[in-house]
């Protein structure tokens, strides 16, 4: 037994426990540090990968608003009444186009390809 000071006797077997406690202390230290060190990975991992799924949700996001908006196109070009408005407009075309044939057709018949002297 070793005697400090005048009230604390060290003994072999408290010295051995000690060292034993320092031991274990560093041991838990150098196994907790490894572990924050495999939890530090698993989060840039993880960061990375969300990282990844953002990019590809964002590219998703963009497809489905375009393919809405194309939709949203169709949509309004057959709707009936934008259908009726392009029938009756095809309608006063055709009509129009008659009209011309015949004034045509006249002024042809007219001239009958001669030019008369005057």
């Amino acid at each position: 037994m070793t005697r400090i000071g005048n009230s604390v006797e060290l003994s072999l077997e408290m010295i051995v426990s000690i060292g034993a406690l320092f031991a274990s202390v560093i041991t838990s230290f150098v196994v907790t540090k490894t572990k924050v060190q495999d939890l530090d990975e698993h989060v840039r991992d993880a960061t990375k990968r969300l990282a990844q799924l953002d990019s590809r949700l964002d590219k998703n996001d963009t497809a489905t608003d375009l393919v809405g908006q194309k939709l949203h196109v169709i949509a309004n070009m057959m709707d009936p009444k934008e259908r009726e408005i392009e029938h009756r407009r095809s309608e006063r075309q055709i009509v129009l186009l008659e009209s011309l044939r015949r004034d045509v057709d006249r002024l042809n018949h007219m001239h009958n390809g001669e030019h008369k002297q005057v």
